[in-house]
């Protein structure tokens, strides 16, 4: 009887320490989660009151601004004389009296803002690589005629590479040698802004040319106005700046054609993906496009600096060493551009892929080419268990002649038989 009444109490005492101890943890936890509720409180005054500080910074540096800058309005309109922004015209010229220097041909001036479009897959990421290597190595191209080609310096090229992969550029690049000075993005870029951003602080020779292919790559909306002001206006940012540090850039534009572009018709400015936008900023604008014989047609549309050639150059693409246009010969725009095929009688507008098939398949006849002769070759098959179509006859190798044709003929020479 005791030792049950001590395990009892025993039992009591431990429910009730557990009892006990359990209270505890809620009231530890409770107090905890009140704690962290008042830290967090804590912060978000702390937080409420850094910002509030911050826009007072900034609204009284903003006004602090505006009254510099006003009083700096006054003190140009009435402090500072005037002094005389005019020369006579002959003597102004002398203020600048670097000469016009020339690139690729003399197609590309240094300094200059060119633009190169064509089609997909006409050449143009070939044509980029060709002149990017031969400007950082001062050699000659090989595609314009032998008299244009032009000797200059080596120079920094920055290469911006939106089309292909390096595995691709490696490929294309295998068995020449790479100017030490020809630089390639290695990350994506997103914006414009990243872009210019890179370029003033990647530049560093006295002369820098910069290739961008292609710009509808990273600015899909380049043919909304707003967006094609927006680019060069940062474009020509850029070369002020460089400017200032005695740098001179050059940029070499590489983009498409629209989609109502023809290539059997004469090549336009409006040909151009986003209008005539793109070639009102430029200096020069170059278009590739296919050309007959298998060969691409090289077309100057704008030339601000020298005389616009009137015809064309043909180029061929060429796989070694490696990818790239050599030229071929000048001639005639009409005479370069590829002739369009002509459309079968009685075929519509825009059905040129249904035509061609049409065309290719031969000609069936009537019954009045199968004669007593033929009408005999398949009675002779026929009984010899030949299948309709694969009855052969002494015809055209072009002529085809159907199974209802053939059982026609046979019936009609059966029944001219029967009344002999």
């Amino acid at each position: 009887t005791v030792n049950l009444v001590t395990n009892k109490f025993k039992t009591k005492t431990q429910t009730q320490a557990t009892k006990d101890l359990e209270d505890h943890k809620l009231e530890n936890a409770k107090d905890l989660e009140e704690k962290k509720t008042e830290e967090r409180k804590k912060r978000l005054r702390d937080e409420e009151e850094h910002q509030r500080r911050m826009w007072e910074m900034r609204e009284e540096q903003r006004q602090k601004r505006k009254e510099s800058s006003q009083q700096s309005t006054v003190d140009q309109t009435f402090d500072v004389p005037y002094t005389s922004k005019l020369a006579p015209f002959k003597e102004s010229l002398d203020v600048d009296a670097r000469e016009l220097q020339w690139l690729v041909g003399k197609k590309i001036e240094e300094g200059g803002r060119c633009l190169i479009y064509g089609p997909a897959g006409v050449g143009k990421s070939a044509l980029a690589l060709q002149m990017a290597i031969n400007i950082a190595g001062g050699t000659e191209y090989g595609c314009f005629p032998s008299e244009e080609e032009n000797q200059h310096e080596s120079q920094q090229v920055i290469l911006i590479d939106l089309e292909m992969s390096a595995a691709e550029q490696k490929a294309r690049t295998r068995g020449i040698t790479i100017p030490e000075n020809l630089l390639r993005n290695t990350e994506p870029i997103y914006n414009l802004d990243e872009l210019f951003r890179m370029i003033e602080q990647e530049s560093h020779d006295p002369k820098v040319t910069v290739i961008i292919d292609n710009i509808r790559k990273l600015e899909e909306e380049m043919s909304q106005t707003n967006q094609v002001n927006e680019y060069f206006s940062k474009l020509e940012k850029t070369q002020e700046k460089l400017a200032a540090r005695g740098i001179i850039v050059t940029f070499i534009t590489i983009t498409h054609t629209g989609k109502d572009f023809d290539m059997y018709k004469p090549v336009q400015l409006s040909d151009i993906a986003g209008g005539a936008d793109l070639a009102r900023f430029s200096t020069s604008v170059y278009a590739l496009v296919p050309g007959r014989d298998g060969n691409i047609v090289f077309k100057a549309l704008k030339q601000r600096n020298t005389t616009r050639m009137e015809d064309v150059y043909m180029l061929r693409i060429e796989e070694g060493p490696n990818l790239h246009l050599e030229y071929v010969c000048t001639c005639k725009e009409e005479d370069a551009l590829p002739v369009k095929p002509k459309m079968p009688k009685g075929s519509k507008a825009g059905s040129s892929s249904k035509s061609d098939k049409a065309a290719e398949q031969p000609k069936k006849r009537g019954n009045a080419t199968l004669t007593a002769e033929h009408v005999e070759q398949i009675r002779q098959q026929r009984a010899a268990g030949v299948k309709w179509d694969e009855i052969k006859l002494d015809l055209d190798p072009d002529v085809t002649i159907s199974k209802r044709t053939m059982q026609r003929a046979l019936q009609k020479h059966q029944g001219e038989d029967k009344r002999a």
